[in-house]
């Protein structure tokens, strides 16, 4: 889907707001949005997999109710500039990143991913009831 419209994405060496984050740049024609995401697996830097990782990283953010809540779940100090600085960065670039893409693809690729993790949760569960 994200070829034939033309959008990829690869590991970004972007400093943003003189911070060092691990983060994506995505590009469509002359478009580009960079992304802070923490959930960059080195290991696994194909652009389906680059781009699993920023679909992850805005469900969290999406699931957390306020900037304590997220740096929690990133076990983040929320006292620090950088990390105020990377959480708006990641709220602006969680909509630039929707208008690159379009929202209806956008919201196709954030459903199947919460069917996919559905799908693994239910899947683990009966692994585990065999198991008893």
């Amino acid at each position: 889907m994200m070829e034939r419209d033309g959008v990829n994405v690869v590991v970004s060496d972007e400093i943003i707001e003189g911070e060092d984050w691990p983060s994506l740049l995505f590009t469509r024609d002359d478009d580009q949005v960079t992304m802070p995401c923490r959930d960059i697996n080195p290991d696994k830097t194909t652009p389906l997999d680059l781009m699993i990782a920023a679909f992850h990283a805005i469900q969290h953010f999406e699931e957390c109710d306020d900037f304590l809540e997220w740096a929690d779940e990133y076990e983040l100090d929320a006292g620090s500039n950088m990390v105020w600085n990377e959480f708006r960065e990641l709220d602006a670039a969680q909509w630039q990143v929707q208008d690159l893409i379009g929202e209806e693809v956008f919201r196709t690729l954030m459903t199947g991913m919460f069917i996919e993790q559905a799908i693994n949760m239910a899947w683990g569960g009966v692994v585990n009831s065999q198991q008893d």
